[in-house]
C-alpha cells in the first residue's frame, strides 16, 4: 500500500470511457488518493463529440489538458489496452517531470511511428463500411475480454460501448523520447487467458533495467475482474 496521498491519471480502452473505471477509481480514492478518469473524446458520455478529426492526437491532447488545466503535479499514469497509446504521446505534451510515473496495465506501448493497427495482431480495427470512419466494437464473446460477465454485466456493457473513430486505430504515435525520460516505468501483463497481444510486450521489457514487470493472474478486463488487485498494483506504482 501506499503511504501518502498520489495523483493518479487513469486512461481507459478503446469503446469504452473513464465509467469502466469506476470501482477502481472509487477504491483509490477510498484510500486517499487523488484520482482522476477522464473519457476521451468521442467515447463514453461524450460519445456527441465524435467525428473524422478525433484521433490518436486529440486523445493525448485530452489527457495532457487534464493535467494542465487541473494543475497536477508528481502525476501517476495509467493506461489500460488502447490507453497505452494516448498515454504514451501524451508525455510529449507534459513538461517533463510533472509525470513521474507511468503505469501500463495489459496495454499497447507504441514506439515513434506505430499506430494501433501496427501492433495489433491478426486483422486491424476498420469500420465495417469504408465510406465510414467509425469502428464499432467487437460484439463477440472473446476468451479473456467479457467472458468473464454474467449476462447482466455483459447487457450492461455492450450497451454503454460505443464506436470508435479509426483515426484512434490509425495514426502514427510521435514519440520522441519523452516516456523514457520518466522515472518510474511499469508495465502489467494479464496471464489469466491467451495474451498474444500484450505477452510479447512483457517479454521485451523484461530484458531492460529501467521497466518493472509485473504479472496479474486474470484476464483482460482488469478493472472489472481484478478491483482490489487492480488499486493494489496502481498503488505500487505510486511515485
Amino acid at each position: 500500500m501506499a503511504d501518502k496521498r498520489a495523483t493518479i491519471v487513469i486512461v481507459h480502452g478503446a469503446w469504452v470511457g473513464g465509467w469502466r473505471w469506476r470501482n477502481v477509481a472509487d477504491l483509490l480514492r477510498d484510500r486517499g488518493h487523488y484520482v482522476f478518469t477522464p473519457t476521451l473524446t468521442g467515447l463514453g458520455e461524450r460519445e456527441h463529440l465524435t467525428s473524422p478529426e478525433v484521433n490518436l492526437s486529440l486523445h493525448a491532447r485530452d489527457i495532457a489538458n487534464v493535467i494542465k488545466y487541473e494543475g497536477l503535479e508528481n502525476v501517476l499514469l495509467v493506461g489500460h489496452s488502447y490507453g497505452g497509446m494516448p498515454i504514451s504521446q501524451a508525455t510529449e505534451l507534459v513538461p517533463e517531470g510533472v509525470i513521474r510515473s507511468i503505469l501500463y496495465m495489459d496495454a499497447f506501448l507504441p514506439e515513434d511511428g506505430q499506430s494501433l493497427n501496427d501492433l495489433v495482431p491478426g486483422e486491424p480495427h476498420l469500420p465495417e463500411d469504408p465510406n465510414d470512419y467509425l469502428v464499432p466494437p467487437p460484439r463477440l464473446l472473446l476468451q479473456g475480454f467479457n467472458a468473464h460477465m454474467t449476462p447482466e454485466d455483459r447487457a450492461s456493457y455492450e450497451d454503454r460501448r460505443t464506436p470508435q473513430s479509426v483515426h484512434c486505430f490509425t495514426e502514427k504515435a510521435r514519440l520522441t523520447g519523452a516516456r523514457e525520460k520518466i522515472p518510474q516505468k511499469t508495465y502489467v501483463i494479464a496471464t489469466g487467458y491467451k495474451n498474444d497481444t500484450f505477452a510479447p510486450v512483457a517479454q521485451a521489457l523484461r530484458k531492460r533495467d529501467d521497466w518493472r514487470v509485473e504479472e496479474m493472474p486474470f484476464t483482460h478486463d482488469l478493472q472489472h475482474v481484478a478491483v482490489t488487485e487492480s488499486a493494489d498494483m496502481i498503488e505500487s506504482a505510486v511515485p
